[in-house]
């Protein structure tokens, strides 16, 4: 081979390295899909995720009377009470009369497990003047302590239930002698079963 067919033959492996190369990237222009204009399915394609997997799961960050804190990935739907048992489950101090175990989880939302107040233990009815007092569980000195509630009415309350066994809800505490509508009212917020 000569000199001028060793250029010709050099200068068309050139053109057809740089042809090539354009050619590649048109092509990869062409599929490549700017990500405000792709479709879900295209981007779990072109990520190599499922679709479904990601689209049924929510970020969730639970904190306080749990035993393992931090970031949870849960099915949609998912209820608070779920999301706690994934976290390792309540601690003992967790305060569960104070947090909806039911609501169901949203993404990017914070579940906080209040503590019960230093010492007491959490849903026991005895509690402090921030707590609420079980109407089925206090004593004559606890009850003693709600507001309008004096001795003797605590008696009565404590009698009604040895009579008629617990309160089945917070509205028969009315049927106490001596508990009205208004002052069932100013209790309403401070008692419990």
């Amino acid at each position: 081979m000569d000199g001028g067919k060793k250029k010709l033959l050099a200068g068309v492996l050139i053109a057809l390295v740089i042809a090539g190369a354009g050619l590649y990237s048109w092509w990869q222009k062409n599929i490549i899909v700017p990500a405000g204009q792709m479709n879900s399915s295209q981007a779990a394609a072109g990520n190599g995720l499922a679709a479904a997997g990601k689209a049924d799961t929510v970020m969730v960050y639970i904190s306080g009377g749990i035993n393992k804190p931090g970031m949870y990935e849960v099915n949609k739907g998912l209820r608070v009470l779920d999301a706690v048992n994934l976290a390792g489950g309540l601690t003992p101090d967790a305060d569960v009369n104070r947090i909806n175990l039911s609501e169901i989880v949203k993404d990017g939302s914070h579940v906080a497990v209040p503590l019960a107040a230093a010492g007491s233990k959490a849903g026991d009815g005895t509690g402090t003047s921030q707590e609420k007092i079980s109407i089925n569980k206090a004593d004559k000195n606890q009850l003693d302590k709600l507001p309008g509630i004096g001795p003797a009415m605590a008696e009565r309350i404590i009698e009604y239930r040895q009579a008629n066994g617990a309160f089945k809800n917070l509205e028969e505490l009315k049927k106490v002698p001596g508990i009205g509508e208004a002052k069932f009212n100013k209790l309403m917020n401070k008692i419990i079963l």
